[in-house]
């Protein structure tokens, strides 16, 4: 699917989230859960040099050198957890950079270990965060399932799942996926506007402005 499916379906996730999550009285926390799974929600795509997420990493360096960048600062991430005693997501997230940097696109990445360890990554830097990012990487992999593709949810098991046998296979750019879009961002901004709704109830009755 494209980028900007992906990250609608993550918003709305983000959206679904909070709602589960309890972020209904923090605006602040409402807003990080949604932009940290929308953000996780393009992450899959990090393989692929044109891709949502490396237009927003790299906006200005040319698509042939992204692969080398990526790896460069994963690397110096690697480098700098030793010299400067880093926490040790900083080393995580060094070796994923570096790791992703020339894999194949739907590999590694779109696998449920790299769910894992990306997961796993955020909860030792802000275990707040950690449902939110797991639910929005998780939110990618299922929508590229429905694509004819379909998903490595078990590399290094390199055989790809989808829903081709159910006659279900959304093309890339095609009606269906434009749709998915529109539809996950209808959801994501009703969502939205209870939340809000939740947020001011709850600030009106600690006020004392609602019995």
């Amino acid at each position: 699917m494209q980028g900007k499916t992906h990250i609608a379906i993550g918003i709305a996730t983000g959206v679904g989230v909070a709602c589960t999550m309890g972020e209904t009285g923090d605006v602040l926390n409402l807003s990080l859960t949604i932009v940290t799974a929308a953000i996780a929600s393009i992450l899959p795509d990090i393989d692929e040099d044109g891709s949502l997420i490396n237009n927003i990493i790299f906006p200005s360096l040319n698509r042939k050198y992204r692969s080398f960048a990526l790896a460069f600062i994963g690397v110096v991430m690697v480098l700098m957890y030793f010299v400067k005693a880093l926490p040790e997501w900083v080393l995580l997230t060094g070796i994923f950079a570096a790791g992703v940097a020339y894999v194949p696109h739907r590999s590694v990445s779109h696998s449920l270990a790299a769910c894992a360890y990306v997961t796993g990554t955020v909860f030792l830097a802000a275990p707040a965060y950690a449902i939110p990012v797991m639910a929005g990487y998780l939110s990618h992999l299922v929508a590229d399932t429905f694509t004819s593709a379909g998903v490595p949810y078990l590399w290094p098991y390199k055989k790809r799942m989808n829903l081709k046998k159910l006659g279900i296979k959304v093309k890339t750019g095609g009606i269906g996926d434009q749709w998915t879009g529109k539809v996950a961002i209808l959801i994501a901004a009703l969502g939205f506007v209870y939340l809000i709704g939740q947020v001011f109830y709850d600030e009106a009755v600690a006020s004392g402005w609602i019995a």
